[in-house]
């Protein structure tokens, strides 16, 4: 199934809380979430460090409940964005290239649910196919988006193009991302069991966290299913795809 959380801030902060340190946390849903089950097949953090629009990513494709990398890098980064992803397989391998986030250029991704990568690929310009390196749903995923991004001048207008050609192809579950070009975030929340692929969110002072289920205390509001939440510094403001 995925868990992933995000956070955007107006000064660099540190996530380590709310992967590592609350109850909940992304290490102990790893272990096991809401459902019960653990998300045991690779974890990933990306981060800008405000000096270029390129995210890092640091990622291993194992469990990050059994990772000291993980705990190293989770309290080593202090950034305005974040973004973090634990993984389920859906039936591919166990590998670094299906490992979340995937990045292209400015842009880091992650993903929770399941979409037919097969048929989607019909839909990708052969340059947009002859750059996935891995072999799950989610990359190809990434790509549709890319793809629109980049022939549309309005992010929303892209995206909202994007999940509906997805959607069309049918054959998903979960088509909830998180997706940050540097300067804002993009959490997106559509499935067709919006329990099981759930996503909240939770504004402090200077601060705007996104996750799949709430982590740790405080008030969290679930994002509406179809609907997108776009966060920056200043707040998040809502637009519906669906």
């Amino acid at each position: 199934m995925c868990r992933m959380v995000g956070m955007v801030t107006t000064t660099p902060q540190s996530i380590a809380p709310w992967l590592t340190d609350v109850e909940p946390s992304l290490r102990s849903l790893a272990v096991a979430d809401k459902s019960g089950e653990g998300n045991s097949d690779g974890w990933g953090i990306g981060w800008y460090d405000g000096e270029q629009d390129r995210p890092h990513v640091v990622k291993e494709p194992g469990p990050a409940n059994e990772s000291p990398l993980f705990e190293l890098t989770a309290h080593d980064v202090r950034s305005c964005i974040v973004l973090a992803h634990i993984r389920r397989s859906s039936g591919t391998s166990r590998r670094l290239a299906n490992t979340h986030p995937f990045v292209a250029g400015r842009w880091a991704f992650c993903h929770n649910g399941h979409c037919s990568g097969e048929r989607l690929m019909e839909h990708l310009q052969p340059r947009f196919r002859s750059a996935l390196q891995g072999d799950n749903d989610s990359e190809v995923y990434f790509a549709v988006l890319l793809q629109h991004l980049e022939s549309a001048a309005d992010p929303l207008d892209a995206l909202r193009d994007a999940v509906h050609e997805v959607v069309s192809v049918g054959d998903f579950t979960g088509l909830n991302f998180l997706l940050c070009d540097g300067r804002r975030m993009y959490a997106f929340h559509y499935s067709t069991d919006p329990e099981r692929h759930s996503m909240y969110l939770q504004h402090q002072d200077g601060r705007e966290l996104v996750a799949s289920e709430p982590l740790g205390a405080g008030s969290w509001e679930e994002l509406p299913n179809g609907s997108l939440a776009v966060l920056t510094a200043a707040g998040y403001t809502l637009a519906s795809l669906i």
